[in-house]
């Protein structure tokens, strides 16, 4: 019964870590559609960097704050995280973005957010191979990151937050006016559904790229673990 009661715990943990990335990630690209002089490209990749730092400390200690479909299935793959708490794991961080995009939509309304198309993510001004490679090396160095401060005791306590947060900033600077730099395919998922059309066509490559290039990382790491 307690082992139910501390799995339901880190489900729960997901859900509302996945609601407050999605929340406050693609709530900045909505407001950086409508405002673009006031929140600019900087301002949402430190929007994303902000809140993924915040949500590994807040959540980190009862989760592991994944609040990312690819970096559970990485970490499954290679071992660190159980098989059987994959799918639970999956399908809160989903529930969590869908939940944050419906809150878009009665916040924002349906003009503002559709406008925005919801803050999804889509290839702009670059092929769709190019994108997919970017998607993937963009996750691959989070993922990086990653292994390193939440698998290798070597590395120090306490700067886990700052150093995936910082990933997550580095990589949206980079790339974000390219592909989205997505790097979760939970964050491009629920506002896809709810805009429709080019996001919902190109899901596929978000929730793919990602999860591969998630996965290199995750078996590059444990090769070279030492």
């Amino acid at each position: 019964m307690q082992h139910d009661s501390r799995n339901a715990r880190k489900y729960v943990a997901e859900f509302v870590g996945t609601f407050v990335l999605v929340f406050i990630g693609a709530g900045a690209c909505i407001a950086h559609h409508i405002y673009p002089d006031d929140i600019t490209h900087a301002g949402v990749a430190l929007a994303f960097g902000g809140v993924v730092m915040c949500m590994v400390y807040g959540l980190g200690h009862i989760s592991g704050a994944h609040i990312n479909p690819a970096v559970t299935v990485a970490l499954m793959v290679v071992g660190r995280f159980p098989r059987h708490e994959a799918i639970p794991y999956l399908l809160a961080q989903c529930g969590g973005a869908f939940l944050a995009t419906t809150a878009h939509l009665v916040t924002f309304g349906n003009g503002m957010a559709g406008a925005a198309q919801f803050g999804a993510t889509f290839p702009i001004a670059i092929t769709l191979s190019g994108a997919f490679l970017l998607e993937a090396v963009l996750t691959f160095i989070l993922m990086l990151v990653i292994m390193a401060v939440a698998t290798d005791e070597r590395v120090p306590r306490g700067i886990g937050g700052l150093a995936i947060g910082a990933a997550v900033c580095v990589d949206c600077l980079a790339a974000g006016k390219c592909c989205g730099a997505s790097m979760n395919p939970a964050r491009s998922l629920a506002p896809a559904v709810f805009a429709g059309g080019a996001p919902l066509d190109y899901l596929w490559l978000y929730i793919a790229a990602p999860v591969l290039g998630a996965m290199a990382a995750a078996y590059l790491y444990e090769k070279i673990r030492t």
